[in-house]
């Protein structure tokens, strides 16, 4: 019996030590290969290949200092949590170069000194938010950083993770934003370590926006890509100075060099904008860019149909609309968008402030020609994103190019309509309250991406390239452009004396209405437009990526807070009282 015991005591040493061993193997291993598995449905925890590639850019060591940390509501946490899980994964591919921490700068602070911290990040980019407060709960001076500095080479870039939208729920948002987490993070890195190769136009010589108009998103187009302003109306004496060398050697046949010169300069470009044209294109001109096109050049139009701006509404009551005369319509219908001569109508609208003619009182009243578009989360370019802003927005139709593929990005609501030209818009519909009945032509498209194939629209025109000394293109077998039926979507507010520029999808008379920033996502939507056709990093795909949260019932959750409470604290402990039970019976009848 004793050395049946002692045998048996051995074995369990024996098999003791060859576990602690393989464990300790084990260990020395993982330490020497790192590997992490994902077994997330999602891949959640997976970084996308243009991140990995992003991070291998890095020439430096990369600091983030996280600010959402402290006393934080539960829907928070969730998100500090995907945070913290999406920073070890940023730092685990950087091979050392990234780094994080959490701070919670507001703790142990009084009122005061709370905001000078606030005023401070704020002033720096980063948002701040006030927590939802529960009926029963009483306002306090809490408050919550959902947002981060990042410092690469001595300067810092603000990083906010919560993406907000005026009407959703938290607990979408915050969804909505876990999903966004990757790429948020990897579009901070790359605005750190920008080199700027790519080049884009802004086309003017046209009537088109100006550089005070667009200088918000100039200023945002300027951290990624080399910016510049083109001009080509060969009418006009600044194009004409860009090539005053060419023309001097070739005086002979100056208008030839000038298109050949012109079309050779656009060439540089990956990229050019056409904003808002209110001077016709020339067919010489248009050739331009339709050869562009042909070699591969990327545009985005942003064009209307119909004249219809605001300060001749505010300033005379009421307007009648007019066509536009830039001579484009041709040119996009080739390529598969046609401009409709249309204003769209929404009920889901943003508003303007007036006087009401009843009360003679002032207020902020919803205007049926601002429609919010609420974008799809079918693409990569409005996937997650808030409600854009329109203003006198031309509806459009695709045609018949089977080459190229139509993807629609902005549609306007189910309550929506267009009025045909010529409209009358006057400030007495505010006087009326509109009729749902009326708004039967809903999900109005106002912005196309197209991509694929495209013909040139001089192929049968051989007239436009005539005595032109340079090599013609009849067709591109892959291209995109992108059409956008609203001049002002990137067009910025300023002040009175246009001192101040207001950031773009910013409303400076909401704001004052509501007494809160009142901001749409019209930036946003238009760089992601210009990433999709330009950034060579392909960092955007990342927005595609879907993260299914599995949420708990909270009205279950405070119904049966007792009965999960004790299945939870007392089925554990019956279960081991049961098994050891079984187990001394067992015991007492196998040594009986």
């Amino acid at each position: 019996m004793s050395e049946s015991k002692t045998s048996n005591t051995l074995g369990h040493w024996g098999g003791f030590l060859i576990i602690l061993s393989v464990i300790l193997l084990f260990n020395v291993l993982s330490d020497k290969w790192y590997q992490r598995f994902d077994l997330t449905k999602e891949k959640r925890y997976t970084l996308s290949e243009s991140t990995k590639s992003l991070l291998q850019k890095l020439e430096d060591e990369v600091y983030i200092s996280i600010y959402l940390d402290g006393d934080i509501p539960v829907d928070y946490k969730r998100l500090k949590t995907a945070v913290r899980d999406m920073m070890n994964e940023y730092r685990y591919a950087s091979e050392g170069l990234f780094s994080f921490e959490f701070e919670d700068i507001l703790a142990e602070q009084d009122i005061e000194e709370k905001r000078k911290i606030l005023q401070q990040l704020y002033q720096q980019g980063l948002k701040i938010e006030v927590p939802e407060l529960e009926p029963d709960q009483v306002a306090d001076e809490k408050y919550i950083i959902p947002s981060a500095l990042v410092v690469y080479r001595g300067r810092e870039y603000p990083l906010n993770f919560l993406k907000r939208e005026f009407g959703k729920p938290l607990e979408e948002e915050i969804n909505g934003s876990i999903e966004l987490l990757e790429y948020e993070i990897g579009n901070v890195l790359r605005k750190c370590i920008a080199g700027k190769d790519l080049e884009l136009a802004l086309v003017e010589g046209h009537g088109e926006l100006d550089p005070v108009e667009t200088a918000d998103i100039s200023k945002e187009l300027s951290d990624f890509y080399s910016l510049e302003r083109i001009n080509i109306n060969i009418s006009d004496t600044n194009c004409i100075k860009m090539f005053a060398d060419e023309l001097l050697a070739q005086p002979d046949r100056q208008s030839e060099v000038l298109i050949e010169s012109l079309i050779d300069k656009l060439s540089k470009y990956d990229g050019i904008i056409v904003a808002k044209p209110t001077i016709a294109f020339k067919e010489v001109e248009k050739f331009v860019l339709d050869q562009y096109i042909m070699r591969g050049g990327k545009v985005i139009w942003l064009v209307e149909s119909l004249i219809a701006e605001m300060d001749s509404v505010a300033k005379y009551g009421r307007v009648m609309t007019a066509n536009h005369s830039h001579n484009l319509d041709n040119l996009l219908f080739n390529y598969g968008a046609r401009l409709e001569p249309t204003l769209v109508q929404d009920l889901q609208s943003h508003g303007i402030p007036a006087i009401n003619q009843q009360t003679n009182r002032p207020g902020f009243w919803p205007w049926i020609f601002y429609p919010l578009f609420n974008p799809a989360d079918d693409n990569v370019i409005t996937r997650n994103l808030e409600s854009v802003w329109g203003q006198y927005c031309s509806s459009l139709d695709t045609t018949a190019n089977r080459a190229a593929r139509k993807t629609i990005l902005l549609k306007s609501s189910i309550n929506s309509r267009v009025a045909h030209n010529p409209v009358m818009i006057s400030l007495d519909l505010l006087r009326v309250q509109p009729d749902k009945n009326n708004f039967r032509n809903p999900s109005q498209v106002v912005a196309v991406l197209l991509e694929g194939g495209f013909r040139s629209a001089f192929k049968y025109r051989p007239g436009a390239r005539r005595n032109l000394d340079i090599e013609y293109k009849d067709s591109v077998e892959n291209n995109a452009m992108i059409v956008i039926g609203d001049g002002d979507l990137i067009r910025n507010q300023t002040s009175g004396d246009k001192s101040q520029v207001y950031p773009l999808g910013y409303d400076k008379y909401g704001t004052q209405s509501f007494g809160e920033p009142v901001i749409f996502a019209n930036k946003k939507f238009f760089m992601n437009c210009v990433d999709y056709l330009c950034d060579e990093s392909n960092l955007i795909e990342v927005r595609s990526k879907e993260i299914i949260l599995r949420l708990l019932d909270k009205e279950r959750t405070r119904t049966e807070k007792r009965k999960w409470q004790w299945i939870n604290m007392g089925l554990p402990i019956l279960v081991i009282l049961l098994f050891g039970g079984i187990n001394a019976f067992y015991r007492r009848k196998r040594w009986q």
